[in-house]
Protein backbone atom coordinates (compact mmCIF):
# COMPACT_ATOMS: atom_id res chain seq x y z
CA UNK A 1 0.00 0.00 0.00
CA UNK A 2 1.28 3.39 -1.04
CA UNK A 3 2.41 5.97 2.14
CA UNK A 4 0.01 8.50 2.62
CA UNK A 5 1.09 12.14 1.01
CA UNK A 6 1.20 14.82 3.54
CA UNK A 7 -0.87 18.11 3.02
CA UNK A 8 1.92 20.95 2.01
CA UNK A 9 0.00 23.76 4.35
CA UNK A 10 0.29 23.37 8.47
CA UNK A 11 -3.56 22.53 9.46
CA UNK A 12 -4.33 21.36 13.00
CA UNK A 13 -5.13 17.86 13.15
CA UNK A 14 -8.86 16.78 13.02
CA UNK A 15 -8.97 14.00 14.92
CA UNK A 16 -12.00 11.65 15.53
CA UNK A 17 -11.39 9.45 18.72
CA UNK A 18 -13.03 6.54 18.40
CA UNK A 19 -11.97 3.60 21.41
CA UNK A 20 -9.14 3.22 23.96
CA UNK A 21 -8.47 -0.27 25.51
CA UNK A 22 -4.86 -1.26 27.78
CA UNK A 23 -3.73 -4.52 28.62
CA UNK A 24 -6.06 -6.03 31.84
CA UNK A 25 -3.43 -8.33 33.12
CA UNK A 26 -1.46 -5.24 34.86
CA UNK A 27 -2.77 -4.98 38.58
CA UNK A 28 -2.66 -8.90 38.71
CA UNK A 29 1.01 -8.58 38.54
CA UNK A 30 1.05 -5.84 40.65
CA UNK A 31 1.95 -3.59 38.37
CA UNK A 32 1.07 0.50 38.63
CA UNK A 33 0.35 0.49 35.01
CA UNK A 34 -0.58 -1.37 32.18
CA UNK A 35 1.76 -3.08 30.08
CA UNK A 36 0.35 -1.34 26.84
CA UNK A 37 -2.60 0.89 26.17
CA UNK A 38 -4.28 2.17 22.78
CA UNK A 39 -6.31 4.67 21.37
CA UNK A 40 -7.99 3.83 17.86
CA UNK A 41 -8.90 7.20 16.06
CA UNK A 42 -9.78 8.71 12.56
CA UNK A 43 -7.34 11.45 11.16
CA UNK A 44 -8.58 13.49 8.67
CA UNK A 45 -6.60 16.12 6.05
CA UNK A 46 -8.18 17.49 2.88
CA UNK A 47 -10.32 15.26 1.55
CA UNK A 48 -8.79 12.30 2.75
CA UNK A 49 -8.74 10.17 6.04
CA UNK A 50 -7.32 7.37 7.73
CA UNK A 51 -8.09 4.85 10.58
CA UNK A 52 -5.10 4.88 12.59
CA UNK A 53 -4.31 2.88 16.32
CA UNK A 54 -1.76 4.68 18.51
CA UNK A 55 -0.33 2.22 20.36
CA UNK A 56 1.92 3.00 23.82
CA UNK A 57 3.93 -0.51 25.06
CA UNK A 58 5.75 -0.81 28.01
CA UNK A 59 4.47 1.00 31.22
CA UNK A 60 5.18 4.78 31.73
CA UNK A 61 6.39 4.40 35.27
CA UNK A 62 9.46 2.54 33.56
CA UNK A 63 10.33 5.75 31.90
CA UNK A 64 9.20 8.04 34.05
CA UNK A 65 10.14 6.61 37.38
CA UNK A 66 7.78 8.50 39.42
CA UNK A 67 4.40 6.25 39.90
CA UNK A 68 4.74 5.38 43.79
CA UNK A 69 1.73 2.60 44.52
CA UNK A 70 0.01 5.09 45.99
CA UNK A 71 0.24 7.27 43.09
CA UNK A 72 -1.82 4.78 40.54
CA UNK A 73 -4.03 6.60 37.94
CA UNK A 74 -7.40 5.34 37.49
CA UNK A 75 -8.86 4.27 33.67
CA UNK A 76 -10.45 7.10 33.11
CA UNK A 77 -7.31 9.64 34.04
CA UNK A 78 -4.99 7.14 32.01
CA UNK A 79 -7.53 6.82 29.30
CA UNK A 80 -7.27 11.03 29.22
CA UNK A 81 -3.69 11.70 29.94
CA UNK A 82 -2.66 9.21 26.54
CA UNK A 83 -5.98 10.90 24.57
CA UNK A 84 -4.36 14.26 25.40
CA UNK A 85 -0.89 13.50 23.88
CA UNK A 86 -2.16 11.51 20.86
CA UNK A 87 -3.78 14.64 19.85
CA UNK A 88 -0.53 16.47 19.70
CA UNK A 89 1.20 13.68 17.72
CA UNK A 90 1.71 15.29 14.21
CA UNK A 91 0.39 12.80 12.10
CA UNK A 92 1.13 14.60 8.88
CA UNK A 93 5.20 13.09 9.46
CA UNK A 94 4.25 9.62 9.13
CA UNK A 95 4.01 7.23 6.43
CA UNK A 96 0.50 6.34 6.81
CA UNK A 97 -1.37 3.38 4.83
CA UNK A 98 -3.84 4.10 2.53
CA UNK A 99 -7.10 1.88 2.62
CA UNK A 100 -6.76 0.16 6.19
CA UNK A 101 -5.67 0.95 9.64
CA UNK A 102 -2.24 1.74 10.63
CA UNK A 103 -0.79 1.16 13.90
CA UNK A 104 1.64 3.81 15.20
CA UNK A 105 3.66 1.78 18.34
CA UNK A 106 5.23 3.84 20.12
CA UNK A 107 8.33 2.95 22.34
CA UNK A 108 11.75 4.32 24.01
CA UNK A 109 13.62 1.27 21.73
CA UNK A 110 16.55 3.08 20.26
CA UNK A 111 17.17 0.70 17.32
CA UNK A 112 13.70 2.34 16.31
CA UNK A 113 14.89 5.78 14.36
CA UNK A 114 11.72 7.44 13.54
CA UNK A 115 11.24 10.26 16.21
CA UNK A 116 7.33 11.53 17.25
CA UNK A 117 6.90 14.87 16.14
CA UNK A 118 3.71 17.27 17.99
CA UNK A 119 2.05 20.21 17.18
CA UNK A 120 3.05 21.70 20.32
CA UNK A 121 4.53 20.65 23.52
CA UNK A 122 2.37 19.00 26.03
CA UNK A 123 1.53 19.85 29.47
CA UNK A 124 3.97 19.60 32.21
CA UNK A 125 1.49 17.30 33.95
CA UNK A 126 1.29 15.02 31.00
CA UNK A 127 3.72 12.46 31.70
CA UNK A 128 4.05 11.39 28.00
CA UNK A 129 6.08 14.93 28.37
CA UNK A 130 9.02 13.67 30.11
CA UNK A 131 9.13 10.80 27.18
CA UNK A 132 8.81 12.92 23.72
CA UNK A 133 12.75 13.14 23.71
CA UNK A 134 13.00 9.68 23.89
CA UNK A 135 10.12 8.49 22.06
CA UNK A 136 10.21 6.68 18.74
CA UNK A 137 7.40 5.01 16.77
CA UNK A 138 7.47 2.67 13.83
CA UNK A 139 4.19 1.63 11.62
CA UNK A 140 2.51 -1.77 10.38
CA UNK A 141 -0.85 -2.76 9.53
CA UNK A 142 -2.61 -3.00 12.33
CA UNK A 143 -2.81 -7.07 12.73
CA UNK A 144 -5.91 -7.33 14.86
CA UNK A 145 -7.91 -4.84 12.53
CA UNK A 146 -11.60 -6.08 11.75
CA UNK A 147 -10.97 -7.61 7.80
CA UNK A 148 -13.63 -6.96 5.34
CA UNK A 149 -13.48 -9.26 2.56
CA UNK A 150 -13.83 -7.62 -1.09
CA UNK A 151 -17.30 -8.54 -2.49
CA UNK A 152 -15.28 -9.24 -6.24
CA UNK A 153 -14.24 -12.48 -4.02
CA UNK A 154 -18.19 -13.54 -4.20
CA UNK A 155 -19.34 -12.57 -8.02
CA UNK A 156 -22.17 -15.56 -7.33
CA UNK A 157 -24.12 -13.63 -4.93
CA UNK A 158 -26.17 -10.96 -4.71
CA UNK A 159 -25.26 -7.74 -3.24
CA UNK A 160 -27.55 -5.95 -0.82
CA UNK A 161 -26.28 -2.57 0.54
CA UNK A 162 -26.59 -2.71 4.25
CA UNK A 163 -28.76 0.81 4.34
CA UNK A 164 -31.54 -1.43 2.47
CA UNK A 165 -32.11 -3.85 5.69
CA UNK A 166 -33.14 -2.79 9.06
CA UNK A 167 -32.28 -4.25 11.89
CA UNK A 168 -35.21 -6.31 13.74
CA UNK A 169 -33.02 -8.64 16.60
CA UNK A 170 -30.51 -9.87 17.53
CA UNK A 171 -30.64 -13.80 18.10
CA UNK A 172 -27.11 -13.99 19.37
CA UNK A 173 -23.63 -12.17 19.20
CA UNK A 174 -23.10 -10.99 15.62
CA UNK A 175 -26.50 -12.41 14.18
CA UNK A 176 -29.40 -10.35 13.66
CA UNK A 177 -32.84 -10.85 11.58
CA UNK A 178 -32.96 -8.36 9.75
CA UNK A 179 -36.04 -7.25 7.22
CA UNK A 180 -35.36 -6.07 3.65
CA UNK A 181 -37.16 -2.65 3.61
CA UNK A 182 -37.87 -2.91 0.13
CA UNK A 183 -39.49 -6.38 -0.52
CA UNK A 184 -40.11 -6.76 3.55
CA UNK A 185 -38.72 -9.92 3.39
CA UNK A 186 -36.76 -11.32 6.47
CA UNK A 187 -33.26 -12.51 6.26
CA UNK A 188 -30.63 -14.07 9.05
CA UNK A 189 -27.64 -11.59 9.16
CA UNK A 190 -24.18 -13.05 10.23
CA UNK A 191 -21.62 -9.81 10.77
CA UNK A 192 -18.06 -9.48 9.83
CA UNK A 193 -17.29 -7.28 12.63
CA UNK A 194 -18.93 -8.91 15.96
CA UNK A 195 -18.07 -8.37 19.36
CA UNK A 196 -14.62 -9.50 20.78
CA UNK A 197 -13.49 -9.76 17.31
CA UNK A 198 -11.07 -12.04 16.14
CA UNK A 199 -8.95 -11.57 12.96
CA UNK A 200 -9.99 -15.59 12.90
CA UNK A 201 -13.39 -14.14 12.31
CA UNK A 202 -13.42 -13.02 9.00
CA UNK A 203 -11.34 -16.31 8.14
CA UNK A 204 -14.66 -18.08 9.11
CA UNK A 205 -17.16 -16.12 7.44
CA UNK A 206 -15.12 -16.25 4.33
CA UNK A 207 -15.33 -20.25 4.42
CA UNK A 208 -19.04 -20.27 5.11
CA UNK A 209 -19.31 -18.37 2.00
CA UNK A 210 -17.56 -20.89 -0.12
CA UNK A 211 -19.42 -23.45 1.54
CA UNK A 212 -22.99 -21.79 1.15
CA UNK A 213 -21.77 -21.61 -2.38
CA UNK A 214 -20.87 -25.31 -3.01
CA UNK A 215 -24.41 -26.53 -1.04
CA UNK A 216 -26.54 -23.66 -3.20
CA UNK A 217 -29.70 -25.39 -3.91
CA UNK A 218 -29.18 -28.57 -1.20
CA UNK A 219 -31.71 -29.63 0.60
CA UNK A 220 -31.27 -29.87 4.16
CA UNK A 221 -28.38 -27.06 4.30
CA UNK A 222 -28.85 -23.55 5.24
CA UNK A 223 -29.25 -21.23 1.60
CA UNK A 224 -27.51 -18.00 1.22
CA UNK A 225 -29.77 -15.14 0.24
CA UNK A 226 -26.83 -12.81 -0.66
CA UNK A 227 -23.72 -10.77 0.81
CA UNK A 228 -24.41 -7.40 2.89
CA UNK A 229 -22.09 -4.77 1.52
CA UNK A 230 -21.07 -0.94 2.16
CA UNK A 231 -18.34 1.14 1.03
CA UNK A 232 -14.83 -0.20 2.83
CA UNK A 233 -14.61 2.40 6.20
CA UNK A 234 -11.21 1.83 5.98
CA UNK A 235 -11.23 4.05 2.40
CA UNK A 236 -8.41 6.95 2.30
CA UNK A 237 -9.79 9.16 -0.66
CA UNK A 238 -13.18 10.49 0.08
CA UNK A 239 -13.65 11.85 -3.90
CA UNK A 240 -13.28 8.60 -5.54
CA UNK A 241 -16.05 5.51 -6.20
CA UNK A 242 -15.02 3.26 -2.93
CA UNK A 243 -14.48 -0.63 -3.13
CA UNK A 244 -17.18 -2.19 -2.03
CA UNK A 245 -16.95 -5.10 0.98
CA UNK A 246 -18.56 -7.53 2.44
CA UNK A 247 -20.26 -6.42 6.12
CA UNK A 248 -22.00 -9.75 6.76
CA UNK A 249 -23.93 -13.06 5.09
CA UNK A 250 -27.30 -12.91 4.20
CA UNK A 251 -29.17 -16.23 4.81
CA UNK A 252 -32.83 -17.47 4.52
CA UNK A 253 -34.67 -16.94 7.01
CA UNK A 254 -36.15 -20.22 8.66
CA UNK A 255 -39.33 -19.39 10.67
CA UNK A 256 -39.07 -22.88 12.73
CA UNK A 257 -36.83 -21.82 14.92
CA UNK A 258 -34.11 -23.58 16.36
CA UNK A 259 -34.03 -27.49 17.58
CA UNK A 260 -32.59 -26.37 20.83
CA UNK A 261 -35.68 -24.02 21.74
CA UNK A 262 -37.91 -27.10 20.35
CA UNK A 263 -36.50 -29.33 22.97
CA UNK A 264 -36.41 -26.39 25.72
CA UNK A 265 -40.29 -25.85 25.29
CA UNK A 266 -41.18 -29.78 25.26
CA UNK A 267 -42.64 -29.24 21.67
CA UNK A 268 -40.96 -32.13 19.88
CA UNK A 269 -44.10 -33.66 19.36
CA UNK A 270 -45.76 -31.22 18.01
CA UNK A 271 -43.95 -31.67 14.54
CA UNK A 272 -43.02 -34.43 12.42
CA UNK A 273 -40.01 -35.12 14.09
CA UNK A 274 -40.08 -38.84 13.01
CA UNK A 275 -38.26 -37.23 9.61
CA UNK A 276 -35.51 -35.01 11.01
CA UNK A 277 -32.94 -37.78 12.10
CA UNK A 278 -32.99 -38.64 8.29
CA UNK A 279 -32.59 -35.25 7.16
CA UNK A 280 -29.86 -34.16 9.54
CA UNK A 281 -27.69 -37.55 8.50
CA UNK A 282 -28.41 -37.16 4.50
CA UNK A 283 -27.39 -33.34 4.97
CA UNK A 284 -24.24 -34.09 7.00
CA UNK A 285 -23.30 -37.26 4.38
CA UNK A 286 -23.64 -34.82 1.59
CA UNK A 287 -21.11 -32.66 3.89
CA UNK A 288 -18.57 -35.45 4.14
CA UNK A 289 -18.85 -36.84 0.59
CA UNK A 290 -17.40 -32.97 -0.08
CA UNK A 291 -14.53 -34.04 2.17
CA UNK A 292 -15.98 -31.47 4.42
CA UNK A 293 -17.13 -31.60 7.87
CA UNK A 294 -18.86 -29.65 10.06
CA UNK A 295 -17.97 -30.02 13.71
CA UNK A 296 -20.14 -28.44 16.06
CA UNK A 297 -23.07 -30.84 15.19
CA UNK A 298 -25.88 -29.40 18.00
CA UNK A 299 -29.35 -28.81 18.47
CA UNK A 300 -28.97 -24.96 18.47
CA UNK A 301 -27.21 -25.73 14.85
CA UNK A 302 -30.23 -27.33 13.89
CA UNK A 303 -33.11 -24.99 12.26
CA UNK A 304 -36.81 -25.60 11.17
CA UNK A 305 -38.15 -24.49 8.04
CA UNK A 306 -42.13 -23.06 7.60
CA UNK A 307 -42.67 -26.98 7.20
CA UNK A 308 -41.11 -28.08 9.96
CA UNK A 309 -37.97 -29.72 7.83
CA UNK A 310 -34.50 -29.91 9.86
CA UNK A 311 -31.90 -27.64 8.24
CA UNK A 312 -28.24 -27.73 9.29
CA UNK A 313 -26.65 -24.16 9.55
CA UNK A 314 -23.41 -22.83 10.64
CA UNK A 315 -21.07 -24.60 7.73
CA UNK A 316 -18.28 -23.05 8.01
CA UNK A 317 -16.51 -26.35 9.42
CA UNK A 318 -13.90 -23.78 11.15
CA UNK A 319 -16.09 -21.83 13.90
CA UNK A 320 -16.89 -22.84 17.14
CA UNK A 321 -16.97 -26.02 18.76
CA UNK A 322 -19.19 -26.76 22.10
CA UNK A 323 -16.73 -29.56 24.27
CA UNK A 324 -19.46 -31.33 25.22
CA UNK A 325 -20.76 -31.80 21.70
CA UNK A 326 -17.10 -33.14 21.31
CA UNK A 327 -16.11 -37.14 20.65
CA UNK A 328 -14.49 -38.24 23.46
CA UNK A 329 -10.88 -39.29 21.67
CA UNK A 330 -11.02 -35.23 20.56
CA UNK A 331 -11.81 -33.56 24.11
CA UNK A 332 -8.45 -32.83 24.94
CA UNK A 333 -7.27 -31.39 21.05
CA UNK A 334 -6.07 -28.32 21.24
CA UNK A 335 -6.54 -27.65 17.22
CA UNK A 336 -9.21 -30.05 16.20
CA UNK A 337 -9.77 -28.39 13.16
CA UNK A 338 -6.13 -29.63 12.17
CA UNK A 339 -7.19 -32.94 12.05
CA UNK A 340 -7.15 -35.28 9.56
CA UNK A 341 -10.15 -35.61 7.80
CA UNK A 342 -11.33 -39.01 8.96
CA UNK A 343 -11.13 -38.25 12.75
CA UNK A 344 -13.16 -34.48 11.99
CA UNK A 345 -15.95 -37.04 9.97
CA UNK A 346 -15.70 -39.53 13.29
CA UNK A 347 -16.15 -36.39 15.23
CA UNK A 348 -19.38 -35.42 13.33
CA UNK A 349 -20.19 -39.13 13.44
CA UNK A 350 -20.13 -39.01 17.45
CA UNK A 351 -21.93 -36.16 18.01
CA UNK A 352 -24.94 -36.59 15.35
CA UNK A 353 -25.38 -39.84 17.84
CA UNK A 354 -25.84 -37.51 20.47
CA UNK A 355 -28.09 -35.40 18.60
CA UNK A 356 -30.55 -38.62 18.02
CA UNK A 357 -30.25 -38.89 21.90
CA UNK A 358 -31.41 -35.92 22.44
CA UNK A 359 -34.67 -36.22 19.81
CA UNK A 360 -35.44 -39.35 21.22
CA UNK A 361 -35.21 -38.18 25.15
CA UNK A 362 -38.00 -35.26 23.94
CA UNK A 363 -40.03 -37.75 21.63
CA UNK A 364 -42.21 -40.24 24.09
CA UNK A 365 -42.66 -43.71 23.87
CA UNK A 366 -42.60 -44.70 20.34
CA UNK A 367 -41.25 -47.13 18.79
CA UNK A 368 -39.00 -44.87 16.69
CA UNK A 369 -38.25 -43.29 19.80
CA UNK A 370 -36.47 -46.34 20.71
CA UNK A 371 -34.91 -46.79 17.04
CA UNK A 372 -33.34 -43.37 17.86
CA UNK A 373 -31.51 -44.77 20.51
CA UNK A 374 -30.34 -47.57 19.27
CA UNK A 375 -28.88 -46.01 16.20
CA UNK A 376 -27.70 -43.16 18.20
CA UNK A 377 -25.89 -46.10 20.72
CA UNK A 378 -24.12 -47.54 17.89
CA UNK A 379 -23.54 -44.15 16.38
CA UNK A 380 -21.72 -42.67 19.80
CA UNK A 381 -19.35 -45.73 20.49
CA UNK A 382 -16.49 -44.61 22.32
CA UNK A 383 -14.20 -46.81 20.15
CA UNK A 384 -14.12 -45.42 16.75
CA UNK A 385 -13.42 -48.79 15.21
CA UNK A 386 -16.82 -50.07 16.73
CA UNK A 387 -18.71 -46.98 15.45
CA UNK A 388 -21.14 -47.45 12.97
CA UNK A 389 -20.80 -45.15 9.40
CA UNK A 390 -22.98 -42.27 8.86
CA UNK A 391 -24.39 -44.33 6.15
CA UNK A 392 -25.33 -47.49 8.45
CA UNK A 393 -26.56 -45.15 11.05
CA UNK A 394 -29.28 -43.72 8.03
CA UNK A 395 -29.71 -46.79 6.42
CA UNK A 396 -31.04 -48.05 10.13
CA UNK A 397 -33.43 -45.29 10.15
CA UNK A 398 -34.69 -45.12 6.73
CA UNK A 399 -35.81 -49.00 7.60
CA UNK A 400 -37.16 -48.67 10.54
CA UNK A 401 -39.03 -45.21 9.74
CA UNK A 402 -41.51 -46.71 7.62
CA UNK A 403 -41.78 -50.09 9.54
CA UNK A 404 -42.26 -48.06 12.50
Amino acid sequence: MPAAAAPSLFTTPDLELMSYCEDRDFRAEGKPEPNSRSQSLVYFSQDKKWWIKVTFKGAISCFTHDAEPGQIKSKRERRNEFQDFVRLIDFRSMALLDNTLTEVILNGDPETTEPVKLYCEPEDTNRFAKLIKNLRFHIREDPSRVVYPPCSQFPSFRAINVAELKEEIEITDGVFRVLHKRDRKPYILKVVNRPLYQPRDSVVIQKELENLEQFKGVAGIVQPAGIAVFANPYATSQNCVKQMVVSGILLEYYSGGSLQRVLNEKRVREFDWERWAVQIGNALDIFHRAKKTHMDIKPSNIVLDNDGNAVLIDISGIGGLTHEWRAPEIRDEISPFDLPFQTRRMNDIWAYGKLLTEIASNAGNSPFAGTLRLVAEHLTEENVHNRWTLSEGISRLKICQYID
